[in-house]
């Protein structure tokens, strides 16, 4: 009977022999396996990029935008009367404000019932808004009138017998949810229903008209007990009583008066929001306006520091050691040294904004020989002092236009760094053409024609002649170019979904070749068991006719002596 146990029969080690033999047919899967983790290792160097790239976009897209550069302190005398904000455009200096009537809401009240569930009366309400004009009694002449409020529409609520009490008619004005308010007072007799207006100022007072169901729509009776013209008479028509009247904002700005109907006030100094608090008894508050250069050189700092992180991590992803142990997983990469090669190049270009600064080294931002960016204080200083406004212009997107009636209202993605010439051909509406191409006009404002290098382009142009409006120098900053770059580099099409994916696609065709070579190897080692065992079994087969041979010679051998 033949020996089936692996070295068992004739001492051969099959084991033995079948993993050294299993060693070398091994290598082909050992060989898929390093490049498999090569491949993997350089997915997690490419998602380690990504997050360097992300984590960059993030601080360059904050800096982008001109109010980061264009700060601006603004301080004021008595923050008890007013307190105020910039939006980095203002002129610098100082303002002298008196603040002589705060801006107020008109207040209307309804005598009221007993219980709040009493009834009023059934019929249509229809709220307006506008500015009431009293009777003016010295020539010439005028009657009392109210001018409606064009920008704001009539509330028109209907109370019928599901909401006709006092409490009814409070929720349906306040169902409304509109510019009017109501709520219910009580003062321990009876409940007065207040009806106020959620914007302050004159041309925002009330006239509240009544369509009463009782065939009077005047009278103090029914649903018209809410009437309120202000051009009637108590009691036909005026049958509210007014707690406050509507007022306008009154102020004094270096001797010129000024009058708003909110105490937010942010077109009375250009670039400046007055926030109104109190009245100031007669006594200017100064309003000081300053550059806040400390902000800037923080912003400045900021984008040093972002782009050095960067540095670091590309540096990582990419080194060089000559013992090759410690080298970069990206060394020699194609598409890292795209990446780094995109950014250099923005960085090193200049930025035509119109303005005296047109590179980063001009401020004191350079590369230095370790390839990280420096900051020279003493430049940069320099550049805060002479040329302040410029410096938003290295790095955000901005345009200046050289018509004082032109105005930049926005861009898009696709709009391209240029001086373009404005050209008005009609204006309410407005109609042009920008850099020479028919320009989309939509009320006051142009917007670039799709297809050309001004597209997306929004410029508004208040009044003036037709004919030619001069230009708009429309640039983009270091901040904004950056922020592109990286847009397109992580999008989904970009350089380094394509490389990540390829590398994707290449492991998964290394897993399909692995399990291939596996299945082969198993079919080989199970090849080689069965022929060394056949071996084994065959030696030790010989080894026992070998034994009996042996002993019959020796017997004969006995036998004839």
């Amino acid at each position: 009977m033949g020996i089936s146990s692996a070295g068992l029969g004739s001492g051969l080690d099959v084991n033995g022999i079948v993993t050294s033999l299993m060693g070398i047919e091994q290598k082909p899967l050992t060989a898929v396996t390093k490049q498999k983790t090569s491949y993997q290792s350089q997915i997690s160097a490419y998602g380690t990029l990504k997050s360097g790239l992300s984590t960059f976009q993030t601080a360059v897209s904050a800096l982008s935008s001109a109010s980061k550069f264009n700060a601006q302190n603004v301080t004021s005398g008595n923050a008890s009367v007013f307190t105020a904000t910039s939006n980095g455009s203002a002129t610098l200096g100082d303002y002298a404000v008196t603040v002589s009537q705060l801006a107020k809401s008109q207040k209307l009240s309804f005598a009221g019932t007993a219980n709040i569930a009493d009834t009023v009366g059934t019929g249509t309400l229809t709220i307006s808004f506008g500015t009431y004009n009293p009777l003016t009694a010295t020539a010439p002449i005028t009657p009392n009138s109210f001018t409606p409020n064009a920008a704001k529409t009539d509330i028109s609520i209907t109370i019928d017998s599901t909401n006709n009490t006092l409490a009814g008619v409070r929720d349906a004005i306040n169902a409304a949810n509109s510019s009017v308010s109501a709520t219910i007072v009580n003062d321990g007799t009876a409940n007065y229903l207040v009806i106020t207006s959620k914007d302050t100022g004159e041309v925002n007072s009330l006239k509240i008209s009544v369509a009463d169901t009782d065939g009077d729509d005047t009278n103090a009776a029914g649903l018209s007990q809410l009437a309120y013209d202000p051009t009637a008479s108590a009691g036909g028509g005026k049958n509210m009583t007014q707690m406050q009247a509507a007022k306008n904002a009154i102020l004094d700005i270096d001797g010129i008066a000024v009058v708003k109907a909110s105490n937010t006030i942010t077109d009375a100094i250009s670039g400046v929001t007055l926030n109104l608090l109190a009245t100031s008894a007669g006594v200017s508050t100064n309003l000081g306006v300053a550059s806040n250069k400390d902000k800037v050189k923080e912003s400045v700092t900021a984008f040093i520091d972002a782009y050095n992180k960067l540095d670091t991590s590309l540096r990582s992803l990419t080194k060089y050691d000559e013992s090759g142990k410690n080298s970069g997983v990206l060394l020699g990469d194609a598409t890292t040294r795209s990446v780094i090669s995109q950014l250099k190049a923005v960085m090193t270009k200049t930025v035509n904004s119109g303005g005296a600064l047109t590179s980063l080294s001009q401020i004191g931002v350079s590369f230095q020989r370790d390839g990280k960016l420096a900051l020279d204080a003493t430049k940069l200083d320099a550049a805060v002092a002479t040329n302040f406004g410029d410096i938003a212009s290295l790095f955000a997107t901005t345009a200046k236009v050289s018509d004082p009636q032109v105005s930049f209202v926005s861009s898009t993605k696709k709009t391209q760094s240029g001086i373009y010439a404005i050209n008005v051909t009609g204006l309410a509406p407005t109609a042009g053409t920008i850099n020479g191409v028919a320009a989309n006009g939509t009320g006051s404002n142009l917007l670039g024609a799709a297809g050309d290098a001004s597209e997306g382009l929004n410029l508004k142009v208040t009044t003036g002649a037709l004919g030619a409006r001069g230009t708009v120098n429309f640039s983009i900053g270091y901040a904004a170019q950056l922020d592109s770059v990286i847009t397109n580099l992580l999008g989904e099409t970009g350089i380094l979904a394509s490389r990540t994916d390829g590398i994707n696609t290449s492991i998964k065709r290394l897993d399909k070749q692995a399990e291939s070579i596996t299945a082969r190897l198993t079919s080989i080692e199970a090849r080689y068991r069965a022929q060394f065992t056949r071996l084994d079994t065959l030696m030790s087969s010989m080894s026992t006719t070998s034994s009996f041979l042996t002993q019959q010679i020796a017997s004969i051998n006995a036998n004839s002596k």
